[in-house]
């Protein structure tokens, strides 16, 4: 059986909604890359961009510069789809086409493939998070996890106030 790119694109959407709850602080930010690393079963390089600025890099031994060049081509596929980039691996698949078939999707600049998410600022996309070490579904599994965490505490936090 196949799968449905299609329902895969409407999780995805889903878990943008969530992203947009995220607080940019770079409190939260740092906590974020700590919690990946922590989480990961093998090693990952974690990078967080604010507009085109480095905010956030982190990288566990026995990664390398493959890694840190997958982490620029899923944060430049952000940038140019406005989606997390495992939307736009599953939006190519639900549509018959691949990455040579958009005009613009440079494959030395982008890629199809997960583990690039976007941040946001209201519904304005200010940022991305991206991820590199393991498989690409698991790497935005890994960054959603994470953000679940994030936004329960912060969740809670606030119950804690009122």
């Amino acid at each position: 059986m196949g799968v449905d790119h299609a329902a895969a694109k409407a999780a995805i959407e889903a878990d943008e909604r969530l992203l947009a709850r995220l607080a940019l602080g770079a409190d939260v930010l740092h906590e974020l890359g700590r919690d990946l690393l922590a989480q990961a079963p093998a090693p990952l390089c974690v990078k967080i961009v604010l507009g085109r600025r480095t905010v956030l890099m982190l990288a566990q031994d026995g990664t390398g510069l493959d890694n840190a060049h997958f982490l620029d081509l899923k944060i430049n596929t952000v940038f140019n789809c406005g989606h997390s980039s495992l939307w736009w691996f599953h939006h190519l698949r639900a549509t018959g086409r691949v990455l040579s078939d958009v005009g613009w999707a440079d494959p030395k600049a982008v890629i199809d493939m997960g583990g690039g998410v976007p941040l946001f600022a209201g519904r304005q996309i200010v940022g991305a998070l991206a991820v590199s070490g393991l498989p690409h579904e698991e790497d935005h599994a890994l960054i959603m996890g994470a953000v679940h965490r994030i936004v329960e505490i912060g969740s809670n936090a606030e119950l804690l106030w009122q």
